[in-house]
């Protein structure tokens, strides 16, 4: 499934500290290709045996989201949802992703990592957090075979200046909760998932709020070869930048 966008360690490694070293150079705003901005500032992962700060933890309840009827869904995938504000669309060559902002809620716990200098938690039990869903498209003439994985998005904040992407809430509760899919797949249904032209699905990340922040939001898609493996010679990227609500 979707890795999260910050490196973090299970509560089985939790005896260590992970450390996420800061970019060099600051960038003075926002760039489509989303950009590392600088800083001296790192993260590490505190001993948390409770806390696992995947974004996507999977929500395969099939009662998640509904259909509105603009989009087509794949046999194999989830209902899919049009709630929420539409900040943009992501084209990539064979595929789109539409991107909606569906809530904002706070964080159920804290999260795994703290900046390394300050000891100050990166996302906190009551910060504020965003939901964003992502419906996927396929563009193109020839169908898709996904693995697992479907797509990996990564939002991050220009200004973020850590290494790798932003803390979320674990939880699947506020999945649930917002009416989304954190894996976007029916329950039982087994993979080559196969997007045929004009087919959707939709899948929804969390990541720490800040009303009124240019976000770039970078997409990846790699489908699955004959053999059940990723074929990366046919991986596609593309990234967009929106402003959250």
């Amino acid at each position: 499934m979707r890795l999260n966008h910050v490196m973090k360690i299970s509560g089985i490694a939790a005896a260590g500290l992970l450390a996420l070293t800061a970019c060099g150079g600051a960038t003075a705003g926002p760039t489509p290709g989303g950009s590392e901005p600088s800083s001296s500032s790192s993260a590490s992962a505190p001993a948390s045996p409770s806390a696992s700060a995947s974004a996507l933890a999977t929500t395969s309840s099939e009662g998640a989201g509904t259909s509105s009827g603009s989009y087509k869904a794949a046999a194999w995938a989830l209902p899919i949802s049009e709630a929420g504000d539409k900040l943009g669309t992501i084209m990539g060559d064979s595929f789109s992703v539409d991107i909606y902002q569906v809530a904002t809620d706070v964080a159920s716990k804290d999260s795994m990592f703290v900046d390394k200098e300050t000891k100050e938690n990166l996302l906190k039990k009551g910060d504020p957090v965003v939901y964003l869903n992502y419906v996927v498209t396929n563009t193109s003439s020839a169908e898709i075979p996904l693995s697992h994985s479907l797509i990996t998005p990564n939002a991050k904040y220009p200004d973020w200046k850590y290494l790798g992407g932003m803390p979320s809430d674990s939880s699947s509760d506020g999945y649930k909760k917002h009416g989304l899919s954190s894996s976007g797949v029916k329950l039982k249904e087994k993979d080559p998932f196969v997007l045929k032209p004009g087919e959707s699905f939709n899948i929804a990340e969390n990541f720490a709020y800040t009303a009124g922040k240019e976000t770039e939001i970078k997409v990846t898609m790699t489908p699955q070869g004959a053999n059940g493996d990723l074929d990366h010679d046919k991986k596609e990227t593309a990234d967009t930048t929106v402003t959250l609500k």
